[in-house]
Order: C-alpha cells, then structure tokens, then sequence
C-alpha cells in the first residue's frame, strides 16, 4: 500500500490537477432548461473563428502536420476552463442555465481529505470548480466537466488511436489509468472515479474524428458525421455539417445513471449516506437501468483486435453499481 500510495503521489503533484466532480443528486427535481442550440451555436461560431485566425497563419493540406495545426488551433476554443473559450463561456455567460451546488451542500458536503485530498480539504469549499455546474444538452444533464473530458481526453484518444494508430484497448487503458491518477479517482486527488469520465472521453474521441472525417466512426459508419472542416485550395472551410453535441452526450455520462465508484470505503458510506439524507435509496445508482441496459446496447461494439473480445461498454459502463474502485482488476471480465 505504501509503494502504491508513493507511486500515485509521484503521478498526481508532477502533472497539471485536471479534476472536477459533478453532483447528479442534489436539487435534481429542479429541472434545468435544454443548452443545446445556445451552446451549439456558440461552437459553430468558434469553429469559423478559429479556421479564419488559422487561414491568416499558414494554408493548409492534407498532411498530418497540417491536421496537428488545426487541432492545435482549435484548443482556443475547445478545451477546459482555463483555456477552451467554449467552457468558459458556459461557465459565465447567464445565456446558459446551469445547477450550481456548493460543495458544502452536495453530496460530498462530508468528504474529508482522507476521503479525497482535492474535494475534502478546507480550500474546496471555497473552489468554483471542485464542483462543476450542471447543464442539460438535448435529454441530459451533465456536468461541464464533461465537456472538458471531450475536448481534453477526447483529442488525446483522437491523435493516438486515428492519427497515430495505436490499438484502441490501449488507448482506453491509459484513459483508466489517468482516471485513477491525475483525473480524479485516488485518495490523493477527489477520489471519485468517473465512468462518465471515461464515456465523456470516448465521445470526445468521436468529436474530434468528425472534425475531418479521415475515418469511420468507432461505433460504425452508421454513426458518421460531418466532416465539419474541409481543406479547399489551401484554405480551411467549414462544411455543410454543424457541431451539434446532442450527437455526443448521452446518458453514459449522467452519473446517476452510469455510476460513480469511489476511492475508499468511507467515501463508500459517506455516498450512501448522503443519498439517503436526500430521500433516495443507498442502491439507486442506476436510478434508471432501462436507460443503461440502452446504453450498454449501443456501445455493445466490438473493439477491433481486443484479444479477449471485449467491447466499447466494457471499458466505459458501470453495470455494479456503487462501490469502491479496484485499482487492480476493475475491469477484469
């Protein structure tokens, strides 16, 4: 325990802290009014800008060096709150309903830095962004922090499996890692591990593959969108086809849905208990099977050359429930 402890510090203080949590219980009977077309306009419009300050720079080809360039450029709009102009618009523009919950009012309101040092120290209390908003897109209630999941996690996913080929187990592998690290899910950092997390991350990873469509979407060709970009003597052009996230948020990144584990058994009972405070029972996580039964269903997609078969749902659904996260094993079949 103490190499592993040693080991995960080393992870956590060298690397930039990326975590934030969502809170899908607290006041969820106040609904939130649909995002989707003011956010999706928001981004069609950041994509023009972007490919018009790219334009300006250099001309473009079918390179990957070129392709590089673009995503490169677009991280000025799509990335995380400190530098994804997108995110930071949710977060301040009024345009945008969101569901605000201090920390000290959701359900890690308990959290004690034995539970998970970024979330229960005093200093979290005060944070904007240990607890992200919630935003409805299209059905579903997300945190923003899943937007940055996407534009982050996504890109990486992107540039290793579709740019540089490396096999997709591997790719989701080292999401999980990162989820267990730097992203959230040890004692060290919020100690939430996120199955959305690592949906918002696949999904992200499709996002980008739309941007230029250079091959088929993950889940099939029926799937395909876009491209929303294309090089046209030398320039970039946006296309016909327009950024719309209610084709990339779905219930896999509802928490309440695709369930959280934790990185002890106190945040265990601490989770358990505040559910139970708000009225629900300590084994509503799914709250909806029906809903992840269809979830499973649609990422019951075969990864190509997994060796032992296993599909897209395995590495990003929870079908246990609450509990608390292995950090050897977890996703044994």
């Amino acid at each position: 325990m103490k190499t592993l402890i040693s080991c995960l510090s080393m992870v956590v203080f060298s690397l930039p802290l990326l975590a934030a949590e969502a809170d899908h219980y607290s006041k969820a009977n106040i609904p939130l009014p649909d995002s989707a077309e003011t956010i999706n306009t928001k981004a069609n419009q950041f994509l023009r800008q972007g490919l018009d300050e790219l334009n300006q720079k250099s001309d473009c080809s079918d390179s990957v060096k070129s392709e590089l360039e673009l995503y490169e450029k677009l991280r000025d709009y799509f990335a995380n709150h400190s530098r994804g102009q997108l995110v930071i618009d949710i977060l301040h523009d009024e345009t945008v309903p969101s569901r605000v919950i201090p920390k000290t009012e959701s359900i890690y309101g308990d959290w004690s830095i034995g539970d998970g040092f970024l979330l229960g120290r005093p200093g979290a209390d005060k944070s904007q962004l240990g607890l992200m908003p919630l935003i409805r897109i299209g059905e579903v209630n997300i945190g923003v922090d899943k937007l940055e999941h996407m534009f982050g996690m996504g890109l990486i996913y992107h540039k290793r499996h579709n740019v540089k080929g490396d096999s997709l187990t591997d790719v989701l592998k080292n999401g999980i890692f990162r989820e267990k690290t730097v992203l959230g899910g040890n004692m060290l950092a919020t100690g939430i591990f996120s199955y959305g997390d690592l949906s918002a991350n696949f999904n992200g990873m499709r996002f980008w593959n739309h941007m230029l469509l250079k091959k088929d979407d993950i889940l099939g060709g029926s799937y395909n969108i876009g491209p929303y970009v294309k090089c046209e003597a030398g320039r970039w052009k946006p296309t016909l086809t327009e950024i719309d996230f209610r084709n990339y948020v779905d219930h896999s990144m509802d928490e309440s849905v695709n369930c959280r584990k934790l990185a002890t058994k106190g945040g265990v009972e601490k989770s358990k208990k505040a559910m139970a405070d708000r009225g629900i029972g300590i084994n509503s996580c799914p709250n909806d099977s029906q809903m992840l039964t269809m979830m499973y269903s649609k990422y019951n997609v075969p990864v190509k050359g997994d060796s032992k078969g296993r599909t897209i749902s395995h590495w990003i659904l929870n079908l246990n429930g609450l509990g608390k996260v292995k950090y050897f094993g977890e996703f044994k079949k």
